[in-house]
Protein backbone atom coordinates (compact mmCIF):
# COMPACT_ATOMS: atom_id res chain seq x y z
CA UNK A 1 0.00 0.00 0.00
CA UNK A 2 1.40 3.37 -1.06
CA UNK A 3 1.20 5.67 1.98
CA UNK A 4 -0.63 8.98 1.42
CA UNK A 5 1.29 12.25 1.62
CA UNK A 6 0.59 15.39 3.62
CA UNK A 7 2.39 18.67 4.16
CA UNK A 8 0.58 18.99 7.50
CA UNK A 9 1.32 16.83 10.54
CA UNK A 10 -1.35 14.14 10.62
CA UNK A 11 -1.10 13.88 14.43
CA UNK A 12 -1.75 17.48 15.50
CA UNK A 13 -3.33 18.57 12.21
CA UNK A 14 -1.79 22.04 12.29
CA UNK A 15 2.03 22.18 12.19
CA UNK A 16 4.12 21.47 9.07
CA UNK A 17 5.10 17.82 8.59
CA UNK A 18 8.90 17.83 8.67
CA UNK A 19 9.50 14.22 9.84
CA UNK A 20 8.06 10.72 9.59
CA UNK A 21 6.61 9.15 12.74
CA UNK A 22 6.30 5.40 13.28
CA UNK A 23 2.80 4.17 14.15
CA UNK A 24 2.77 2.09 16.27
CA UNK A 25 6.11 3.21 17.82
CA UNK A 26 9.12 1.34 16.44
CA UNK A 27 10.32 0.55 19.97
CA UNK A 28 7.56 -2.06 20.23
CA UNK A 29 9.28 -4.20 17.58
CA UNK A 30 12.69 -4.87 19.12
CA UNK A 31 14.54 -7.77 17.56
CA UNK A 32 12.04 -8.15 14.70
CA UNK A 33 12.43 -7.61 10.98
CA UNK A 34 9.14 -5.82 10.42
CA UNK A 35 7.91 -3.44 7.74
CA UNK A 36 6.88 -0.55 9.96
CA UNK A 37 4.35 2.16 9.09
CA UNK A 38 5.35 5.82 9.03
CA UNK A 39 3.20 8.91 8.59
CA UNK A 40 3.97 12.62 8.06
CA UNK A 41 4.47 14.38 11.40
CA UNK A 42 5.93 17.54 12.90
CA UNK A 43 9.05 17.35 15.07
CA UNK A 44 7.02 18.28 18.17
CA UNK A 45 4.62 15.35 17.84
CA UNK A 46 7.38 12.96 16.80
CA UNK A 47 10.31 13.76 19.05
CA UNK A 48 8.21 14.75 22.04
CA UNK A 49 6.69 11.29 22.35
CA UNK A 50 9.81 9.14 22.84
CA UNK A 51 9.59 8.96 26.64
CA UNK A 52 5.94 7.85 26.60
CA UNK A 53 6.75 5.31 23.87
CA UNK A 54 9.51 3.84 26.01
CA UNK A 55 7.31 3.63 29.11
CA UNK A 56 4.50 1.99 27.14
CA UNK A 57 6.95 -0.61 25.83
CA UNK A 58 7.79 -1.56 29.41
CA UNK A 59 4.16 -1.91 30.51
CA UNK A 60 3.23 -3.96 27.43
CA UNK A 61 6.31 -6.16 27.78
CA UNK A 62 5.58 -6.73 31.45
CA UNK A 63 2.10 -8.02 30.55
CA UNK A 64 2.96 -10.20 27.52
CA UNK A 65 5.96 -11.85 29.20
CA UNK A 66 8.59 -13.78 27.23
CA UNK A 67 6.49 -16.59 25.78
CA UNK A 68 7.72 -16.06 22.20
CA UNK A 69 11.11 -15.06 20.76
CA UNK A 70 9.71 -11.67 19.75
CA UNK A 71 8.23 -11.03 23.19
CA UNK A 72 11.51 -12.09 24.80
CA UNK A 73 13.45 -9.67 22.59
CA UNK A 74 11.03 -6.88 23.50
CA UNK A 75 11.98 -7.36 27.14
CA UNK A 76 15.68 -8.21 26.78
CA UNK A 77 16.53 -5.55 24.20
CA UNK A 78 14.17 -2.80 25.30
CA UNK A 79 11.92 -2.93 28.34
CA UNK A 80 14.50 -4.35 30.75
CA UNK A 81 16.98 -1.64 29.81
CA UNK A 82 14.33 1.04 30.27
CA UNK A 83 13.38 0.01 33.80
CA UNK A 84 17.05 -0.10 34.79
CA UNK A 85 17.86 3.30 33.28
CA UNK A 86 14.73 5.40 33.89
CA UNK A 87 14.46 6.28 37.56
CA UNK A 88 11.02 7.87 37.19
CA UNK A 89 9.61 4.76 35.52
CA UNK A 90 11.16 2.52 38.15
CA UNK A 91 9.80 4.66 40.98
CA UNK A 92 6.30 4.63 39.46
CA UNK A 93 6.34 0.84 39.21
CA UNK A 94 7.62 0.37 42.76
CA UNK A 95 5.17 2.87 44.25
CA UNK A 96 2.14 1.24 42.61
CA UNK A 97 3.16 -2.40 43.28
CA UNK A 98 0.70 -4.32 45.43
CA UNK A 99 -0.31 -7.89 46.20
CA UNK A 100 -3.22 -9.28 44.21
CA UNK A 101 -5.19 -12.42 44.95
CA UNK A 102 -6.10 -14.35 41.82
CA UNK A 103 -6.81 -17.88 40.55
CA UNK A 104 -4.26 -19.98 38.66
CA UNK A 105 -4.90 -22.35 35.75
CA UNK A 106 -5.80 -25.18 38.16
CA UNK A 107 -8.39 -23.06 39.95
CA UNK A 108 -6.30 -22.57 43.06
CA UNK A 109 -5.92 -19.17 44.76
CA UNK A 110 -2.53 -17.59 44.33
CA UNK A 111 -0.93 -14.27 45.27
CA UNK A 112 0.78 -12.19 42.60
CA UNK A 113 2.44 -8.81 42.49
CA UNK A 114 0.50 -6.30 40.36
CA UNK A 115 1.36 -2.75 39.33
CA UNK A 116 -0.85 0.10 38.20
CA UNK A 117 -0.79 0.71 34.46
CA UNK A 118 -0.96 4.49 33.81
CA UNK A 119 -3.81 5.25 31.44
CA UNK A 120 -2.21 8.61 30.58
CA UNK A 121 0.61 6.86 28.72
CA UNK A 122 -1.78 4.56 26.89
CA UNK A 123 -3.96 7.53 25.96
CA UNK A 124 -1.04 9.57 24.60
CA UNK A 125 0.61 6.79 22.57
CA UNK A 126 -2.50 5.12 21.19
CA UNK A 127 -4.19 8.40 20.31
CA UNK A 128 -1.11 9.32 18.29
CA UNK A 129 -1.00 5.85 16.74
CA UNK A 130 -4.69 5.87 15.85
CA UNK A 131 -4.58 9.34 14.33
CA UNK A 132 -1.60 8.24 12.26
CA UNK A 133 -3.18 4.98 11.10
CA UNK A 134 -6.49 6.72 10.39
CA UNK A 135 -4.64 8.94 7.93
CA UNK A 136 -2.60 6.02 6.56
CA UNK A 137 -5.72 4.03 5.69
CA UNK A 138 -8.11 6.82 4.68
CA UNK A 139 -5.82 9.61 3.40
CA UNK A 140 -7.70 12.01 5.66
CA UNK A 141 -6.46 13.80 8.79
CA UNK A 142 -8.73 13.16 11.75
CA UNK A 143 -9.73 16.68 12.94
CA UNK A 144 -8.12 17.68 16.21
CA UNK A 145 -11.48 18.38 17.85
CA UNK A 146 -12.60 14.77 17.33
CA UNK A 147 -12.26 12.91 20.65
CA UNK A 148 -10.10 9.78 20.84
CA UNK A 149 -10.71 7.48 23.82
CA UNK A 150 -8.25 4.71 24.72
CA UNK A 151 -9.03 1.71 26.92
CA UNK A 152 -6.65 -1.19 27.73
CA UNK A 153 -8.64 -4.45 27.82
CA UNK A 154 -8.45 -7.02 30.60
CA UNK A 155 -8.44 -10.01 28.27
CA UNK A 156 -8.63 -11.10 24.65
CA UNK A 157 -11.71 -9.68 22.86
CA UNK A 158 -14.05 -11.94 20.93
CA UNK A 159 -12.86 -11.15 17.42
CA UNK A 160 -15.71 -13.20 15.97
CA UNK A 161 -18.31 -10.95 17.58
CA UNK A 162 -20.65 -9.23 15.09
CA UNK A 163 -19.13 -5.82 15.86
CA UNK A 164 -15.64 -6.99 14.85
CA UNK A 165 -16.20 -9.74 12.29
CA UNK A 166 -16.27 -7.40 9.31
CA UNK A 167 -13.12 -5.53 10.34
CA UNK A 168 -10.10 -6.21 8.15
CA UNK A 169 -7.06 -7.37 10.12
CA UNK A 170 -3.56 -5.99 9.61
CA UNK A 171 -0.33 -7.37 11.05
CA UNK A 172 3.08 -5.84 11.74
CA UNK A 173 5.95 -8.15 12.62
CA UNK A 174 3.83 -11.30 12.58
CA UNK A 175 1.95 -11.53 15.87
CA UNK A 176 3.96 -8.70 17.44
CA UNK A 177 1.11 -6.34 16.62
CA UNK A 178 -2.21 -7.00 14.91
CA UNK A 179 -4.90 -4.41 14.57
CA UNK A 180 -8.43 -4.28 13.22
CA UNK A 181 -10.61 -1.25 12.61
CA UNK A 182 -13.95 -0.14 11.28
CA UNK A 183 -15.16 3.33 10.31
CA UNK A 184 -18.77 4.33 10.95
CA UNK A 185 -20.73 4.74 7.74
CA UNK A 186 -22.94 7.48 9.14
CA UNK A 187 -20.03 9.51 10.55
CA UNK A 188 -16.58 9.18 9.02
CA UNK A 189 -14.93 10.65 12.13
CA UNK A 190 -16.33 7.75 14.14
CA UNK A 191 -14.21 4.62 14.20
CA UNK A 192 -13.29 1.68 16.41
CA UNK A 193 -9.83 0.12 16.62
CA UNK A 194 -8.48 -3.02 18.30
CA UNK A 195 -4.74 -3.45 18.86
CA UNK A 196 -3.26 -6.78 19.98
CA UNK A 197 0.32 -7.46 21.02
CA UNK A 198 1.56 -11.06 20.88
CA UNK A 199 -2.12 -12.11 20.95
CA UNK A 200 -2.04 -11.45 24.71
CA UNK A 201 -2.43 -7.75 25.47
CA UNK A 202 -5.24 -5.80 23.79
CA UNK A 203 -6.22 -2.15 23.59
CA UNK A 204 -9.44 -0.63 22.24
CA UNK A 205 -9.64 2.88 20.78
CA UNK A 206 -12.76 4.77 19.76
CA UNK A 207 -12.86 8.04 17.81
CA UNK A 208 -15.79 10.41 17.46
CA UNK A 209 -18.89 11.19 19.51
CA UNK A 210 -21.27 8.54 18.24
CA UNK A 211 -19.38 5.42 19.33
CA UNK A 212 -18.92 4.61 23.01
CA UNK A 213 -16.68 2.09 24.75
Amino acid sequence: MQPPKSEICVICGCRPATTQDHVPPKGLFKGLSAQLITVPACSTCNNGASSDDEDLRFYISMQVGKQTPGAAALWDQGAHKSIKRKTTLRASVVDSAHELQTIDADGKPVSRIAVEVPIRIYQAVFERTTRGLYFFHTGRILPRHVPVVVKPLDGVPDLDAPDFRSFKQHAIGGDACVYKFGIAEEQRDGSLWLYGFYRTHWVMVVTGDTINL
